[in-house]
């Protein structure tokens, strides 16, 4: 990472981060002449820029085959080691992109020997008595790793006599990731067992390393004074969904003078943090979907504590309160604001389920980077979700062809304007009906649906984007008012059937778009504080 790409903005995030070290931090990298030698200058310049803003951080370089690659066991290049004397944390590949934010705060972690896991959740990892290795499989690209990154390296701090981290960069390890079956990112293998092929809770990470153990809402419930003092506080209003539209909720829920909490239980974002590219947004031309999440998030957190990897089990109505059961603690509130979005929507079709990351993903932002070097791969579907994806794919170099179920896109004027003008090949009118592999994808069955006639293509990646379905499992819990197709019904107020609890964004159906949402979010937190107040 030379010095250029650490933008001023950047070296002032890390002078502040920084802050927080209190023992020395070695960062040991080992490279090898010949082997992923671009990944490995690049890593050798990321520590040694990093290195500068703090004394305690301490690089050291060594070649693959050399007494210390012996006495760590490492075989890789390029491979970074995290304060191995003390952890086990390991970087095998260059942690690039977005896994550059694992890599900072894993730094912050090993030196004050503290994960990011609630009190609760930690101490949960004390019943850890046996040898764990986590695998996470990551790419530079992938919005949802570095969180997964963060699970397993908190695991490795907080229990280091028995738990070990290893962070896989598919793209630089690609004979790794073909071993695991890890074409989608991030996923996760502890003990060489598959325990994630997403971005799990916070819980259910830390129970794949302590399984049997009680539930955390059975155990806070037993001992209530263990609980962390945030976790037991009231808030005025609680956010369930970090997207657009619950973020959008905090930022004017704050503003009106309410205790606010957005409660998140993968990462913060939803459906923006993986689009490449937004271009309809108000205000920007053209801005990246993570950039615009982050500053989103950025500007809500002035406003309300914003918890990331809180599931919420349950909410229960006490009187004029509600108590939300989540995965790290219970929430008292007076309102709730309910942002779950939507997520992707499945063919259902033979080998589907079988090949879901071993070749078959849902997210090309994800786990687009893989194919960047020419090989071939197939985006299914016709509206903007698709189209995007397509642009994006043969913008890193993939060859792609573009399955389309009618003979018309419903995509943006746009969008198809740009994929026409690359060219891309289109199979209109055609229905994929089958996955065909063994251990990965290795071929599509097509119907052609206006003369019947059948073919199979050859290929190295499915993208399935043919929408999505509303994420509604909490809603139907708690009995709110479903539309036929299972989004929330609300008033033009946002308000859903039960009193002093109100939807927005995507799990309302409807426009499906950013502004829509950042919309609702507005109107859901203002009704809250107009019906509180009325209270």
């Amino acid at each position: 990472m030379p010095e250029a790409i650490i933008t001023p903005d950047a070296a002032k995030s890390l002078k502040e981060g920084f802050k927080q070290l209190r023992d020395e931090v070695e960062l040991h990298v080992f490279t090898k002449p010949g082997v992923n030698e671009q990944f490995s200058q690049i890593l050798v310049g990321l520590v040694t820029e990093i290195a500068k803003f703090d004394k305690r951080i301490k690089p050291e370089f060594h070649q693959v085959g050399d007494e210390a690659s012996g006495r760590y066991g490492v075989e890789r290049a390029p491979t970074l080691l995290v304060s191995p004397a003390k952890y086990k944390i390991r970087y095998t590949g260059a942690p690039l992109g977005e896994e550059g934010r694992s890599l900072i705060l894993g730094i912050i972690m090993a030196s004050t020997g503290r994960g990011i896991f609630d009190r609760p959740l930690a101490k949960r990892l004390e019943g850890v008595n046996e040898s764990k290795n986590v695998k996470v499989f990551v790419s530079p690209t992938c919005p949802y790793c570095p969180q997964a990154a963060l699970y397993a390296i908190s695991a490795a701090v907080e229990r280091p006599e028995f738990i070990s981290a290893e962070i896989i960069e598919i793209y630089e390890n690609p004979d790794l990731a073909e071993k695991y079956g890890a074409m989608s990112v991030p996923r996760i293998f502890v003990n060489e067992e598959l325990t994630a092929h997403y971005l799990p809770p916070a819980d259910e990470f830390v129970d794949s390393l302590a399984p049997g153990k009680e539930t955390l809402f059975a155990k806070e419930a037993a001992a209530p004074e263990e609980k962390p003092a945030e976790e037991t506080a009231t808030f005025d209003i609680v956010i369930v969904g970090g997207g657009p539209a619950g973020l959008t909720a905090a930022i004017y829920a704050g503003r009106s003078g309410l205790k606010a909490v957005v409660l998140e239980k993968a990462n913060v974002g939803g459906q923006v943090a993986i689009t490449p590219i937004v271009e309809n947004y108000p205000g920007f031309l053209s801005v990246g979907g993570k950039s615009l999440v982050d500053m989103m998030m950025s500007q809500a957190s002035q406003y309300a504590k914003i918890k990331q990897g809180v599931g919420v089990k349950d909410i229960r109505k006490i009187d004029s309160r509600f108590e939300v059961i989540t995965t790290g603690g219970v929430y008292g509130a007076r309102a709730i604001v309910i942002a779950t979005g939507a997520t992707y929507r499945r063919l259902n079709v033979p080998g589907e389920e079988k090949l879901s990351g071993r070749g078959i993903s849902y997210c090309a932002t994800c786990d687009g980077y893989l194919f960047k070097d020419g090989k071939s791969v197939v985006v299914i579907g016709g509206g903007n979700t698709a189209v995007t994806d397509a642009l994006y794919l043969d913008g890193l170099g993939a060859h792609v062809t573009l399955v389309s179920r009618t003979d018309t896109l419903k995509a943006e004027d746009r969008l198809k304007q740009g994929l026409f003008q690359r060219n891309l090949l289109i199979y209109w009118n055609t229905l994929v009906t089958e996955f065909i592999g063994e251990r990965r994808l290795e071929k599509l069955k097509l119907k052609n649906l206006k003369d019947n006639s059948w073919r199979e293509i050859k290929v190295d990646g499915a993208f399935i984007a043919v929408g999505y379905e509303p994420s509604n499992e909490l809603a139907k819990m708690i009995g709110l008012s479903l539309s036929g197709e299972g989004y929330v019904k609300t008033d033009d107020r946002q308000r859903t059937s039960i009193p002093f609890v109100y939807a927005a964004g995507d799990l309302t159906g409807g426009e499906k778009q950013i502004t829509v949402a950042v919309s609702q979010g507005t109107v859901a937190a203002m009704s809250a504080f107009e019906d509180l107040t009325k209270a």
